[in-house]
């Protein structure tokens, strides 16, 4: 269990929450580690992650690309498996969706497909998140 602090990234928009993970090589045992943030989209169905990132640890591509929405418009992803930490928690084998880092800039997307495996509770009011 974690709780962490939303993040301001810019005056013009409103505090995000923002979490530290790590990207690994896909398996049980890791050989590169990444350190990286990442943004809780609870509108996104599924984690999407800049493909430089998944490039640098060593990612497996899982399938052919498929055209996934982003931000209203669409965007390629390529499906991969990663190695991820989130909230002190390892996922040695994560199917997941690289994308062109100009469409969804550097900061990892993580979506409803790993956030439902957990309770996540966002106060607003306090701009904090609770992951149990």
């Amino acid at each position: 269990m974690g709780i962490y602090n939303y993040t301001f990234i810019s005056p013009e928009i409103p505090a995000i929450p923002l979490i530290k993970v790590q990207l690994f090589t896909p398996g049980l045992t890791p050989t590169t580690k990444l350190d990286c943030e990442a943004i809780l989209d609870t509108g996104s169905d599924c984690t999407l992650i800049p493909l430089p990132l998944l490039v640098q640890v060593n990612a497996q591509i899982s399938g052919r690309a498929i055209n996934i929405p982003v931000g209203g418009s669409k965007t390629i992803g390529i499906p991969h498996y990663v190695g991820m930490i989130f909230d002190n928690n390892s996922h040695p084998v994560l199917r997941v969706f690289g994308c062109p880092i100009d469409d969804i800039g550097e900061i990892i997307l993580i979506g409803r497909d790993l956030m439902n495996q957990y309770r996540i509770e966002f106060d607003g009011v306090n701009l904090t998140f609770t992951i149990f």
